[in-house]
């Protein structure tokens, strides 16, 4: 039987991933971070089979603007959550408030191993352009 991953566990884990590997802030001014966070997705979806869980959520690029829905609730829901910080009045960067510490406690506690999180945040690194 499959676990549900919803849309607040893989950010919740690609978050903590990307704080053990050291990056802090992240840039809302372009459409480059949701673009990041679609390549990751797609590399969860691929993956999902065979890890035994199930995507309970979409990603979907809005084809005019870029930008995804999903993604900016979920990024809206880990601020509520304490997860990350808007530096900004105009909510254009993002800060990580895990640390190495704290960021390993969270992808122990999410559906599936916590080296398929470091693999989507060297995924959506890989996309990223600030």
């Amino acid at each position: 039987m499959s676990e549900c991953l919803t849309a607040d566990d893989f950010f919740t884990g690609l978050f903590a991933a990307l704080a053990l590997r050291g990056r802090k802030t992240f840039t809302l001014r372009s459409t480059h971070f949701d673009e990041a966070v679609e390549s990751a997705y797609q590399e969860l979806r691929r993956r999902a089979g065979t890890l035994g869980v199930d995507v309970g959520f979409r990603i979907f690029l809005h084809p005019l603007y870029g930008d995804s829905k999903t993604v900016r609730e979920s990024v809206t829901r880990a601020a509520q959550r304490d997860i990350v910080s808007f530096d900004n009045p105009e909510y254009q960067k993002i800060r990580l408030k895990l640390n190495t510490g704290n960021a390993g406690l969270f992808l122990a506690g999410l559906p599936a191993n916590p080296e398929l999180y470091m693999e989507l945040a060297e995924r959506f690194l890989a996309s990223y352009q600030e």
